[in-house]
């Protein structure tokens, strides 16, 4: 029988290591570091070749297994719609909406770019549809009937475009608190009335605490949006409801 040669598979001293394969790159790590990106430059503030380096790979290889860049950023949209709540219908449609827009301020906000793009193009991704589902279902069972979709998209759309002010504020805009500043420092206008008087403790607040106010703002925006919806329901709504004849059910 031959003798195994020195080095040869089995041999003990001086055989060479095998080299250590680097473990295959997956769809979901492509996104989490996509993820990554995103809340530290913005949607728009990557490529795909930074994205690739921070994986240690090479655009094609992320491509493959995700896609180009609008397919990057379409799942990166799914993941962090997907993170939204999706209350339970049982709370009724105010209390719902209160339920889905507070604290998906934080979650969108988490992600700049993110709000923007939801405002520009709509939520076309799949995570948005059961939550769209269970929304204008409830406005339709409240009775806004075919302005219920409206009603959604009025709710929907105000507060990812309060967030996606904010993220362009943080991105390329003035300090916060900078343009308050700006006008605290102005002359009161000639004649100046209780309009003037009563926005100088609000210039302070956003001097102080930029961020409290904007909350604060976004938080108001959904009461007088729900507010306004409850008085419209009560009012039956405009004559003939809103959509074009021949296209009602």
């Amino acid at each position: 029988m031959m003798a195994a040669s020195p080095g040869g598979p089995g041999s003990g001293t001086g055989s060479v290591p095998p080299r250590r394969r680097r473990p295959a790159l997956t769809p979901d790590q492509v996104i989490d570091a996509a993820l990554e990106l995103t809340r530290a430059h913005g949607l728009d503030g990557w490529t795909l070749r930074q994205l690739a380096r921070a994986l240690g790979t090479w655009p094609n290889t992320v491509a493959h297994h995700v896609g180009d860049r609008e397919d990057v950023v379409a799942a990166v949209v799914q993941r962090v719609v997907a993170m939204m709540p999706n209350p339970l219908a049982e709370l009724g449609w105010q209390e719902w909406f209160r339920a889905l827009l507070l604290p998906s301020r934080d979650i969108i906000g988490r992600y700049p770019g993110v709000a923007r793009r939801l405002a520009r193009d709509g939520a076309t991704v799949p995570a948005a549809l059961p939550i769209m589902d269970r929304g204008v279902g409830l406005l339709v069972d409240a009775g806004f009937g075919d302005r219920a979709p409206l009603a959604y998209g009025v709710l929907l759309n105000s507060a990812v475009l309060l967030v996606a002010l904010d993220d362009d504020r943080r991105l390329t805009g003035p300090a916060p608190g900078e343009a308050a500043s700006a006008l605290l420092a102005m002359p009161a206008p000639e004649g100046a009335g209780p309009g003037w008087a009563a926005m100088r403790p609000w210039l302070r607040a956003s001097v102080e605490d930029a961020v409290a106010v904007r909350a604060t703002l976004y938080r108001y925006t959904v009461e007088s949006l729900l507010t306004g919806l409850q008085a419209d329901l009560d009012a039956g709504g405009p004559p003939g409801g809103v959509l074009p004849p021949g296209r009602r059910p």
